[in-house]
């Protein structure tokens, strides 16, 4: 896939959102957003006020731009509490590579403000993000036709294969992965596919400071958003993303509702020791190597509990 090495310059950018919004982004000043991961990002301000973040992805794909355009009208339809887009332009009218843009809500990530969250805000915001996640895990999504189980399955014996390769599991080590899951296996069948973030670290989780303190606002980056099981996203929040703010645990699952029966509890299981796998590989490919580390220190630990 061709990697875009060149962004937009700020010009191009406010001559292009000009004449996709018919003129409603007229006059914009442009500045660079660098908290862009996979965009190349900037502010859009109004001579009203009014802000907006034009996205290009990295790696243009036409097929994944279109895919998260339909995303996001579900999105809106239900009501998730996510940045919508506003304007888009897939087949290069203005521009001559892909972009969207979409509402800019102001706040900080909960991974830069975690610091600041006292108690109550805690209480607060564990609350409000169980109701969101809840609403998102709601929508229908069925991203192919193939069974939840027959993909995990695929997916699971894949990542540990890979997880070889890399060496973060030996031989003896890879056959107790795959018994374990053996074992569990069964619980898969019959999962219905619900719409899952895929990456909810904290990150990911738009907070606004209010007259009454810290607030949950939106979920960001659906770019690996997909239909799942929906347990997935919370084995990973409720392990690796509520643990840094351990007030938020409890208001978060009173909110959110889950019932944890003994397939349900069979399928954390397994979910849990299949994100240190795919976190592995995936934090490798991206070079993230602290990343990297903290799956393979849980995995360790997660084996040495076998």
């Amino acid at each position: 896939m061709r990697i875009l090495t060149v962004p937009p310059s700020q010009d191009e950018v406010a001559r292009a959102a000009d004449e996709i919004s018919g003129g409603a982004l007229r006059s914009v000043r442009v500045e660079l957003w660098p908290r862009g991961r996979s965009h190349h990002a900037y502010v859009l301000t109004t001579p009203t006020g009014e802000q907006f973040l034009f996205k290009v992805h990295r790696r243009p794909h036409a097929g994944r731009m279109r895919r998260f355009l339909h995303l996001a009208e579900l999105l809106a339809a239900r009501d998730v509490p996510h940045a919508a887009v506003r304007w888009h332009d897939v087949e290069r009218r203005t521009l001559e590579v892909p972009y969207y843009i979409q509402d800019f809500i102001a706040g900080e990530d909960a991974a830069r403000s975690s610091g600041s969250l006292s108690f109550t805000d805690q209480h607060r915001v564990g609350t409000e993000l169980g109701v969101g996640l809840r609403t998102m895990h709601r929508v229908e999504y069925v991203d192919t036709p193939m069974p939840w189980a027959t993909e995990l399955d695929d997916r699971l014996r894949t990542r540990a294969a890979e997880c070889r390769f890399l060496d973060a599991l030996d031989q003896e080590s890879n056959a107790t992965v795959i018994s374990f899951y053996e074992e569990r296996r069964e619980s898969l069948e019959g999962v219905e596919r619900r719409l899952t973030h895929d990456d909810l670290n904290l990150a990911n989780l738009l907070l606004q400071r209010r007259g009454d303190g810290w607030h949950f606002a939106a979920f960001l980056d659906f770019e690996r958003a997909r239909g799942r099981d929906p347990l997935l996203d919370l084995v990973r929040l409720q392990s690796w993303t509520l643990p840094a703010l351990p007030a938020m645990g409890a208001p978060f699952a009173d909110a959110y509702a889950h019932v944890a029966d003994e397939p349900a509890r069979a399928r954390a299981e397994i979910y849990e020791v299949y994100l240190l796998l795919a976190g592995i590989v995936w934090y490798r490919q991206n070079e993230l190597g602290e990343r990297e580390r903290f799956c393979r220190d849980r995995l360790v630990e997660w084996l040495r509990a076998r």
